[in-house]
């Protein structure tokens, strides 16, 4: 089940997906930039690894001005999700850890979908505040950052709409190969997605009864109950963390992780020597003041610093 002495990456992809119209608020666009700018850049010299950048990935300027399946800026969406998933498929199958750094969380269906190409027999661990499981017809908002997940998870690929480009969208992911960490803002059409397919989920309620270390023991058994060679996409959302971690994001809910927390998650799967992409979404550096800003980006630092071993 993983080695719990695992070295750090040897070699490193870095995926830059600066997308923000899988909802309204702009700025998250500009958080590589100001991830790389205030530590990442000089984390990586720390790592001593090979490191190849696989460019960026950009959405156009402007928002579309009609609403396609019930979801905005659909066309952006679908462009994005095939162009991630190429980048991505190529990355982790040409270096031991790709690290994709959004945007918003609409960038979580190509970085799974190009993940998967590569490691079919694969598992998901989500870590946000949201389960991102609408589907374009339950979506209320009709952002696409809430509804990733949907797009590639192979229950509800089938209430999906196959035109648009969305037929391109191919669903990879079982109910077996997915597990929620931190959720507290939950849609009632989601729960009844994560109930009916037993999709593991422990919620914050959860986090504060059991302890973050009893949920990722429970974590790593549900991982390799049926693979023990099951490699891990870890997507974490920093709204994850609770707002004092993490203002500067667009949708915060109170009550949620800390980022020694975070930092757990993230440096737990690590160990395991089996965590083969990381997704890290919602930084927003234009909301709040500089200094929530600051506190943000340099939490989402923190949790990449985990993830990479350099504790």
């Amino acid at each position: 089940m993983g080695n719990s002495a695992a070295s750090r990456a040897s070699s490193l992809g870095i995926v830059v997906a600066a997308v923000d119209k899988g909802q309204p608020k702009d700025g998250v666009q500009n958080a590589p930039k100001k991830i790389r700018e205030s530590g990442l850049q000089d984390l990586l010299k720390k790592l001593e690894a090979k490191v190849t950048d696989y460019g960026e990935i950009t959405q156009q300027k402007d928002r579309e001005p009609d609403v396609i399946l019930n979801c905005e800026n659909q066309r952006a969406l679908v462009k994005t999700t095939l162009e991630i998933k190429k980048v991505v498929e190529k990355s982790v199958s040409e270096n031991d850890m790709t690290l994709i750094l959004g945007g918003d969380h609409s960038i979580g269906s190509g970085s799974i979908a190009g993940h998967f190409t590569i490691y079919p027999s694969s598992f998901v661990v989500w870590v946000d505040a949201h389960a991102d499981i609408n589907t374009p017809q339950s979506s209320v908002s009709r952002h696409t950052h809430g509804m990733p997940v949907s797009f590639v998870f192979t229950e509800t690929s089938k209430l999906i709409p196959q035109t648009h480009g969305f037929e391109n969208i191919k669903p990879v992911l079982g109910a077996n190969q997915l597990l929620y960490i931190g959720i507290r803002d939950v849609d009632p059409p989601e729960m009844s997605i994560l109930k009916e397919f037993n999709i593991p989920h422990f919620d914050m309620d959860d986090v504060r009864k059991l302890g973050i270390e009893k949920v990722m023991e429970i974590t790593l058994k549900i991982i390799f109950r049926f693979n023990p060679n099951s490699q891990i996409h870890l997507s974490f959302d920093i709204d994850a963390l609770d707002p004092k971690y993490a203002t500067s994001t667009g949708t915060p809910v109170p009550g949620g992780l800390s980022l020694e927390e975070g930092k757990y998650i993230c440096k737990v799967l690590a160990q395991t020597g089996h965590l083969k992409s990381m997704v890290l979404t919602e930084v927003n550096p234009s909301l709040g003041s500089p200094e929530e800003a600051k506190t943000t980006v340099n939490s989402g630092i923190e949790l990449i610093k985990s993830a990479l071993l350099l504790d």
